[in-house]
């Protein structure tokens, strides 16, 4: 079975991870300082945080810009629960916003319509890797006055033309969970170029600490570990080579791929550079993504749908009263399939992908 994901550990990660062991220093150590030092040089010099896992990142750095009861935070209507779970738990109301059917990524031009006196952050999720219109949101909110927090969880290595690789202008927040284009198994990073907010964010990390047993707040405990860190470092060292790879699978698909009964998803523009965490395909209806799953399990291609829910008509969200009626992500919700991308296909195995995908006809036509 050729597999959507496939997590690359090798004998780096694991004299990383006895480096930790041997150095009897488990947590909030040099590992966790140095990988927070190496993302930063990486993106611009921007303040780096580094956490426990991607929600936990959202969760802080929305508490970090004051959000709480009586406060909505915008948010894309199709994307992962962990995206709105901490508006939730702050005490917020997510407020959520259709999507653009090719992108799959939040709608720009509903935005303003949706913002009210009570609005406090848009919370634009960079989804399958592929940029969200960032100048354009930030152009909005800073009419507005209110903050932009961007879920870059699968957006490690992406790129905005205006605004530079994501995570190094503004506040953004990243995952390396083990899926992740580069990952050690769990973890978390908030980038910001706001240095108060940063501050607030490692003082919501350490449960509010200032230092042992003084505490200038009621905070979390939200700590990456120096292992995770230590195996995180060794990725780092890779992501341009994974970038790239994904980048040249995608380019592979998009120009051998010629089925007319499914759409592709938009390849790179002067604009936005993906770093396709997923190369998610587009069907006519919910029984052809089914038949055409069905059809490359057979074939030993594993192919999975992200996701088959909408957020804004998930029965927990609409459960608590937070339900909105969004048509495009409910539509996308029944037909997208990703299919492997991953930079460690093989050229045989990229090929074979194209092949099935290229076989399949619709069982109903």
């Amino acid at each position: 079975m050729i597999g959507i994901s496939k997590l690359s550990l090798g004998q780096d990660e694991e004299e990383a991870v006895l480096r930790v062991v041997r150095s009897g220093q488990l947590a909030m150590g040099l590992e966790t300082h140095d990988v927070e030092t190496e993302f930063s040089k990486r993106l611009a010099g921007v303040e780096c945080i580094a956490v426990s896992n991607g929600t936990v990142a959202l969760t802080l750095a929305l508490a970090a810009m004051g959000v709480g009861p009586g406060d909505e935070v915008i948010t894309t209507s199709f994307s992962f629960i962990g995206t709105v779970e901490p508006i939730i738990q702050l005490g917020a109301t997510p407020v959520f916003a259709d999507v653009d059917l090719a992108s799959a990524n939040i709608g720009v031009d509903g935005l303003e319509a949706l913002i009210t006196t009570r609005t406090k952050v848009i919370l634009p999720v960079h989804l399958y890797g592929r940029p969200v219109d960032l100048a354009a949101i930030r152009s909005i909110a800073a009419k507005y006055n209110i903050s932009v927090l961007e879920d870059a969880c699968q957006a490690i290595g992406a790129s905005d033309a205006n605004t530079g690789e994501i995570g190094s202008s503004g506040t953004a927040v990243f995952s390396f969970y083990g899926s992740k284009n580069i990952a050690c198994g769990e973890g978390g990073l908030v980038t910001t170029d706001d240095p108060q907010l940063a501050e607030r964010i490692r003082l919501l990390r350490s449960h509010g600490s200032i230092e042992t047993y003084r505490h200038a707040l009621v905070g979390y405990n939200a700590r990456m570990t120096d292992l995770q860190a230590a195996i995180l470092r060794v990725q780092l060292e890779s992501l341009d080579r994974v970038t790239a790879g994904r980048r040249s699978n995608a380019a592979y698909y998009l120009t051998s791929i010629h089925n007319d009964a499914l759409v592709l998803p938009p390849g790179d523009d002067r604009i936005s550079a993906s770093c396709f965490h997923q190369f998610t395909l587009r069907l006519q209806s919910a029984a052809d993504r089914d038949d055409l799953q069905a059809w490359a399990n057979q074939h030993d291609v594993e192919t999975r749908a992200y996701y088959p829910y909408a957020l804004s008509s998930h029965p927990v969200i609409e459960g608590l009263g937070f339900g909105a009626r969004c048509d495009n992500a409910d539509a996308l919700s029944k037909v997208v399939l990703s299919i492997p991308v991953r930079e460690s296909l093989s050229h045989d195995e990229r090929t074979h992908v194209a092949d099935v995908i290229n076989g399949w006809e619709p069982a109903c036509r």
